[in-house]
């Protein structure tokens, strides 16, 4: 005590808090699943910053998505504690474009997300998200996210018009969460038609990508944030030549009862690694 009595207020809160927190860190769950949460979206924010600057000399290419990418995997997903296994990438690594469609869990699937990220690769997302994210809504704009306003249906076709001439034009994979928002209840939501609709205009393939359920190392409701594993199963390309409008419905039908069938078996298998 009469160490702490030598130094200034802001000293010793500086040496109570370096030997509080590690403490709470490790002995209650709640702590930890907070602070872990703190440190991802401040790292997202200060990732979309860098994004930024490092797309100003060339705003709205794909080929900016390396900055994100490369801080995902090398710092941040170990930073948490997150390893991710990547299965069947060459199914992605191609010049063609295809339509990739994933499941969606929470906000952590950028860890996921871009452990796998291909070239020449844009994503599709809600038109709030580019001002309710912060410096990482802005980041995803200079990256070539298209955005879409889903409350207004024509606005929604009109994007998905446009994306359909990028995708043949410039050859771009474009992801979508066919689900259309994130569930956290260890399935899968039935899916929205916009990215089988827009494969089937374009005549693209759609690749599936499942990823296996954070159940294991995070809940929501558990208030838990742990270390662990998560698997990412990248299906093969499913081609969609010849298909037409009337076949978009049980094309998606299809779609999702593959991935659903993959889901439940990564999710088994994840819990033993």
């Amino acid at each position: 005590m009469a160490f702490l009595e030598t130094l200034s207020f802001c000293q010793t809160l500086l040496v109570v808090t370096l030997l509080v927190v590690p403490v709470l860190y490790l002995t209650v769950k709640p702590f930890k699943y907070y602070f872990k949460l703190v440190v991802y979206f401040a790292m997202v924010l200060i990732i979309g910053l860098g994004t930024i600057i490092y797309g100003i000399p060339r705003p709205r290419n794909p080929k900016n998505h390396f900055f994100v990418s490369f801080w995902v995997k090398k710092f941040l997903s170990p930073l948490l504690g997150v390893e991710v296994i990547i299965r069947g990438q060459e199914n992605l690594d191609t010049d063609q474009p295809v339509i990739i469609v994933l499941n969606h869990q929470s906000s952590l699937d950028m860890l996921p997300l871009f452990a796998m990220w291909p070239d020449n690769c844009v994503i599709l997302a809600k038109k709030e998200l580019i001002w309710s994210s912060g410096t990482f809504g802005l980041g995803a704009w200079m990256c070539g996210t298209i955005y879409i306003n889903r409350v207004n249906r024509q606005s929604a076709i009109k994007t998905l018009d446009g994306t359909s001439s990028l995708v043949k034009s410039k050859k771009l994979k474009v992801i979508f969460f066919p689900e259309g928002t994130r569930n956290h209840n260890g399935s899968m939501l039935p899916f929205k038609k916009g990215a089988f609709h827009l494969a089937v205009e374009a005549q693209v393939p759609v690749v599936p990508v499942v990823v296996s359920s954070y159940n294991n190392f995070y809940n929501k409701k558990e208030k838990r944030f742990d270390e662990g594993k998560v698997i990412v199963e990248i299906l093969p390309p499913i081609p969609t030549t010849g298909l037409t409008a009337e076949d978009v419905t049980p094309f998606s039908e299809k779609t999702r009862d593959l991935m659903l069938e993959h889901f439940e078996r990564i999710n088994s298998e994840v819990k033993t690694l």
